[in-house]
């Protein structure tokens, strides 16, 4: 199988990355239809690089790129029928000095239209088509995607709704088949055939992961190689039905935390663990469908290729998770010197080794698997941040393996809050020479951390879990 969204590998992988000896951002400003900085204007881009500055909205008709600095645009960005604006890859990177891609606010809706490709947010999970770094993008409107070819969406905070109806470039070959895999069959159509950094790596794809979105997310209707909706934070409801995938195990959709409800239904293949060997969906109202409740399946999915799964909840109810109260205290092990990006932002990167007390969680890390931090730290001292741990962890006397991951920031003043996933799940070996994440393969669970009246280096706990296998 040529796809692997395996969320531990890829997020260990980056930390070997980030922490070598060559961490340097190359900065490239060429332009085909250039704007200047701090225009302020609406803008059309008809190809080329897009760059930094202001714009009041935004259309693309053509191949655009975002690549560097830190690009507003007030109002709506549209990516008219048959364009592509790509804001997180960008075609001919060399590999030993990665770019750090642009920012990206914007402060109204965004509208993805038929046969477009929106690829925006950086981050670890995206490793093979992304840069080093973490963006943490915004929209403060709506994200709508109608008939779009593909929609690529990593740690981003999308205040509204999003929509993603109808689109993608077809199941290839039929759900189930690996049929997009198969490229001289079945090539990869426009214009992600045309972006030299996204066809190098995969055929066409729709996700969502590691962000936020402020009312309701839905997926409905899509064809197309693999699809996945992982590690969102949904403070509405999550709709994912009759999508259909000619990836084995696409339609990828766990992790997540619903602040209403999970509705699943009619999509081929029915929704999975498939190989990201992520923790159970949690959902505060009704599960319904093939993400109910009820419904066990083995993580990782037969069709991943990973081995025998664990039966594990593909959703779980937040209102059945117990109450922990705990902490989780860091000691810097080693940092890589800071990457500076156009934006005047800077990117840092840490390993730390971490203690976890209190009633819920309690264990420590060490390497190679321990804490990874990567940080985008903004001219007036305040930083965003994304955390990830494997920690050997016991909970109430059950011992195992856990991913940890936090989303979080920091004040001028130093004051640190966010929220954190337990993000583990399923029999896929976490750490080298475990066999399995013990009798912590299926814990869920959720909570939010703060270094508000703590010492230096601690962060106190509210952690929401329970093991459910």
């Amino acid at each position: 199988m040529v796809k692997n969204r395996l969320f531990a590998r890829l997020a260990i992988g980056a930390a070997a990355a980030l922490l070598g000896p060559v961490i340097a951002p190359v900065l490239m400003t060429s332009a085909v239809s250039a704007a200047p900085l701090g225009g302020g204007g609406p803008y059309t881009c008809t190809g080329g690089n897009i760059h930094p500055g202001t714009y009041r909205s935004m259309l693309i008709t053509g191949l655009c790129y975002m690549k560097t600095g830190t690009i507003v645009i007030r109002r709506d960005l549209t990516v008219g029928p048959g364009a592509l604006l790509d804001a997180g890859a960008s075609p001919g990177d060399p590999s030993s000095k990665p770019v750090v891609t642009a920012t990206v606010r914007i402060g109204g809706s965004v509208f993805v239209d038929k046969g477009a490709v929106l690829v925006l947010g950086c981050g670890p999970t995206l490793l093979s088509i992304c840069p080093h770094g973490v963006t943490f993008d915004s929209i403060g409107g709506n994200l709508t995607a109608v008939g779009a070819l593909a929609d690529v969406v990593h740690y981003t905070a999308i205040s509204g709704n999003v929509t993603v109806a109808g689109g993608g470039g077809g199941a290839a070959g039929g759900a189930n088949s690996s049929g997009c895999f198969n490229t001289k069959v079945y090539p990869i159509p426009k214009p992600w055939s045309e972006d030299k950094a996204l066809v190098k790596q995969v055929p066409e794809f729709t996700v969502f992961e590691d962000g936020t979105v402020g009312g309701n997310l839905s997926v409905t209707g899509v064809r197309t190689c693999w699809m996945g909706v992982m590690r969102i934070e949904v403070r509405g409801s999550l709709t994912y039905s009759r999508n259909i995938s000619s990836d084995p195990d696409g339609n990828e959709v766990n992790n997540n935390l619903m602040g209403a409800n999970i509705t699943c239904l009619r999509d081929d293949p029915a929704t999975q663990f498939g190989d990201s060997s992520n923790a159970p969906n949690l959902a505060a109202g009704h599960a319904i469908g093939e993400c109910g409740f009820s419904v066990v399946l083995p993580n990782p999915a037969p069709e991943a290729g990973e081995g025998p799964g664990i039966p594990e909840h593909l959703t779980v109810r937040t209102g059945s998770l117990k109450t922990y109260y705990g902490t989780h205290t860091a000691t810097r092990l080693k940092s890589s010197p800071p990457v500076r990006t156009e934006s005047g932002y800077t990117i840092t990167f840490a390993l730390n080794n971490i203690v976890l007390a209190g009633a819920g969680l309690i264990g420590s890390t060490r390497p190679p698997a321990g804490e990874q931090v990567i940080s985008t730290v903004y001219p007036n001292g305040s930083k965003s941040f994304f955390v990830y741990d494997v920690c050997k962890c016991s909970l109430g006397g059950q011992q195992g393996v856990a991913v940890i991951v936090f989303y979080g920031t920091t004040s001028p003043h130093g004051l640190t809050h966010g929220t954190f996933l337990f993000g583990s799940g399923g029999a896929v070996p976490l750490l080298s020479g475990q066999k399995s994440n013990g009798a912590l393969a299926t814990l869920a669970g959720w909570g939010t951390f703060t270094s508000a009246g703590q010492r230096a280096g601690t962060w106190k706990l509210v952690e929401h879990l329970r093991i459910t296998g």
